[in-house]
């Protein structure tokens, strides 16, 4: 016949144990992984956005020195003459000390360029693009929006309009960005490190053309599709994740300039930019959990044999016991307190049923009076024992209670001693009659607090009781623990009767803890 398939409860526990840490894990690099991800796409909304403003309030203050230079080189008064070459010399000058233009015009208050630098085969030519004509009807400060100039490149123009001495309106002195080339705003704009994760920045015009973008080819591109082209459009500044016109989720931050050009900055980053360190991080985690995983296993790998071999201990003396009845039970630690009570259940079982099959033999190591066990079966008891308490205690001026009242009647307090006794003790306690008033109580797998708190019950309930003889009867009482007391039992007693005559030296009526000797 097959054998049943069995689990010892130590493979059962390492089974469980492994499970739970290697869950635990799991657990904290998956969460781990979340809360990083989720971290790094709102640092990276928060930078974006940042740095989106920042460049705004750049941009603001590049286009502010633009026009703030044309507007104090306008007053100069080679503009208000008809000399082209003096002219040229000043705007080619201007051309020079900045770094702002592409290139420096100047046109008369009919379109007609007067000079230009520094190319000046556009001399002569009448401007007809749409951010001339409209620098010529505001006669103001002007930026335009971006448009194809008579060289066939994108531009910008930024525009001063030019007076004479009386007021009359002269023309306008201008600088050109020329937009597909390098140029002013490039090298402000380009300033956004392109790094490992692709972030960049890109901007665009009132009508959502962008107007600077790290890929050329981009330029001029309409993008207001874009919900955060929308946005920053509306003059709106924030951070979001989008997915732009060419379907990449991205985290992005953006920002409206204040200048008169209306313009949106968004510097964003690709939302697949947070999964490489999010996995590095995961991968970290991982291994830094190694070590402790092995050290955490291998310290719960001794506690789990602190706790199952006592277990199994017990298990086998239970299984064993029933054919060898003289086996020694198993030692249980002090503080495993379920299986030491486990253990005495066990033992308070074992003792009932061997008094059941050994009753002849127990009657004849019983005190007939009591019906308390008597010496000779004491110390084979004890000896069985790994820790106990005893209480060794007599009857105080029992000696008189005989005197005066007969021996049948110190019988009778007797009987009603071992009454009281057996009342103020546990089941599991062993109660033993030395012989005349001397009785000793064994305590089983019972510290020394407990049974001075027995000892005390019994003393106090023999105090306020009334006894045969019409009042109450007094105890004086040693206590002793093994093996804390002593290591022997013989020694035990002999201690624990000193602290016994120790409580007839105080007055009688009263528990001592016998002293260990040194």
């Amino acid at each position: 016949m097959r054998k049943p398939f069995r689990l010892s409860i130590k493979l059962l526990f390492l089974s469980l144990l492994a499970f739970a840490m290697i869950g635990t894990i799991a657990a904290s690099v998956i969460s781990s992984v979340i809360v990083s991800k989720n971290n790094l796409e709102e640092n990276y909304l928060i930078e974006n956005q940042y740095y989106a403003q920042k460049l705004a309030t750049t941009t603001d203050h590049l286009f502010t020195n633009m026009l703030q230079i044309l507007s104090t080189e306008s007053h100069g008064k080679e503009y208000v003459t008809t000399n082209s070459e003096a002219i040229y010399h000043e705007i080619k000058r201007i051309l020079d000390s900045t770094t702002f233009f592409n290139s420096t015009i100047f046109v008369d208050d009919t379109g007609l360029i007067i000079a230009s630098a520094p190319d000046r085969t556009l001399e002569g030519k009448r401007l007809k693009s749409v951010g001339s004509k409209e620098a010529l009807k505001q006669k103001a400060p002007f930026i335009s929006k971006p448009y194809v100039g008579v060289s066939g490149n994108l531009i910008l123009l930024i525009s001063a309009p030019v007076f004479d001495e009386h007021g009359s309106y002269k023309g306008f002195l201008s600088g050109t960005i020329h937009l597909q080339k390098e140029n002013s705003l490039k090298r402000v704009l380009g300033q956004h490190p392109k790094h490992e994760n692709d972030s960049y920045v890109y901007v665009v015009d009132s009508e959502g053309n962008i107007i600077y973008h790290p890929d050329q080819d981009r330029i001029n591109e309409n993008v207001k599709e874009n919900k955060v082209v929308q946005q920053v459009l509306e003059g709106k500044n924030g951070s979001q994740e989008v997915t732009n016109t060419q379907g990449i989720s991205m985290l992005a931050g953006y920002a409206s300039s204040t200048s008169a050009s209306k313009w949106g900055i968004i510097s964003q980053t690709p939302k697949t930019a947070v999964i490489k360190p999010t996995i590095q991080m995961a991968k970290q985690v991982g291994i830094n959990a190694v070590p402790i995983f092995i050290l955490v296993f291998a310290l719960s790998l001794f506690i789990l044999n602190k706790i199952v071999n006592p277990i199994r201990n017990l298990a086998v003396y239970a299984k064993e016991m029933t054919s060898h009845p003289s086996i020694p039970p198993p030692r249980i630690p002090n503080w495993y307190f379920e299986l030491k009570e486990l253990k005495r259940a066990l033992l308070v079982a074992v003792d009932f049923y061997q008094k059941k099959l050994t009753s002849a033999e127990s009657e004849s190591n019983l005190d007939p009076l009591t019906g308390f066990y008597n010496r000779r079966s004491l110390e084979k008891r004890v000896s069985e024992l790994d820790m106990y308490s005893i209480i060794l205690f007599d009857v105080d001026y029992f000696k008189t209670v005989n005197d005066q009242n007969g021996h049948q009647m110190g019988d009778e307090v007797l009987i009603y001693l071992s009454e009281l006794v057996k009342k103020a003790t546990r089941e599991s306690d062993w109660c033993f009659r030395l012989g005349g008033d001397e009785f000793l109580i064994v305590l089983p797998e019972t510290g020394p607090s407990v049974a001075q708190t027995i000892a005390e019950r019994i003393r106090k309930t023999a105090e306020d009781a009334s006894s045969p003889i019409g009042e109450p009867l007094t105890v004086s009482i040693g206590i002793g623990h093994f093996p804390t007391t002593a290591q022997q039992f013989s020694e035990l007693v002999k201690v624990t009767d000193e602290a016994l005559y120790r409580a007839k030296q105080l007055g009688r009526n009263r528990a001592v803890m016998a002293r260990r000797r040194e």
